[in-house]
């Protein structure tokens, strides 16, 4: 079983910031956001969709 953390972090942020896999998953989520927006970015400055060409 993993270890608790040993200090808190002041309140409002005490409870967002509980364990290591929330810390994790919320930074996988933003990272796929900001991906989109620059490929949603691209695609409106070259007109190209997808992938393109291989």
């Amino acid at each position: 079983m993993p270890a608790r953390p040993r200090g808190r972090h002041a309140e409002p942020l005490g409870d967002e910031l509980g364990d290591l896999r929330g810390i994790i998953l919320h930074v996988v989520e933003e990272t796929a956001r900001h991906a989109g927006h620059l490929d949603t970015t691209r695609e409106l400055l070259d007109g190209r969709t997808g992938l393109g060409p291989r």
